[in-house]
């Protein structure tokens, strides 16, 4: 076994079968289209609270490895992590939205997003599952949300019984997700 088959989280399994009930809801030549009409998000928990990023986004999900601290970085830059020969920065997604720190514990994991061939890893509290929301069920951002995480909001998504806040990788990358 290589040593970085023991990184990933083998606990997040996508919900084939939630996917199969709704394909099979629709009308087989309609099954396509669910692409169209659902965002298929990975949601975590930060702070009590679910909040997800678009699949299309997520690299990986791996549980939390010892990183390499790099001075004179923001405070919410955790360090560095050699991932198969890439440095990918690690930041800690409670501290950069003013949820305060918390150490690092069993369900804590990384998520590896990709974006622009730009890689960065937000650690959270723990991972949920892979949601399907219906696209027509997302609404724009609340004025209530706090601002320090506002822009970093894409919208808000209701599932049957909760909401999720949806988070614009755009802006999370472009504004500090890195070293920068």
């Amino acid at each position: 076994m290589n040593k970085t088959d023991d990184l990933f989280d083998k606990s997040l399994v996508i919900a084939e079968d939630q996917e199969e009930k709704m394909a099979k809801s629709q009308k087989k030549n309609d099954a396509l289209i669910l692409k169209d009409e659902y965002d298929q998000v990975v949601g975590f928990i930060l702070r009590e609270e679910l909040f997800g990023v678009d699949i299309l986004h997520v690299e990986e999900i791996i549980k939390p490895v010892d990183f390499t601290h790099v001075p004179n970085t923001k405070e919410f830059v955790l360090g560095v992590i050699n991932l198969r020969g890439k440095i990918i920065p690690i930041v800690d997604l409670r501290v950069k939205f003013g949820f305060g720190k918390k150490p690092i514990g069993p369900n804590s994991r990384i998520i590896v997003i990709s974006m622009n061939d730009f890689n960065v890893g937000f650690m959270v509290d723990k991972i949920e599952k892979v949601y399907y929301i219906e696209k027509k069920s997302i609404e724009p951002t609340p004025s209530n949300i706090p601002q320090t995480i506002e822009k970093y909001v894409k919208g808000v998504g209701k599932l049957q019984n909760k909401i999720m806040t949806l988070l614009n990788m755009k802006e999370l990358l472009e504004e500090g997700g890195g070293l920068n």
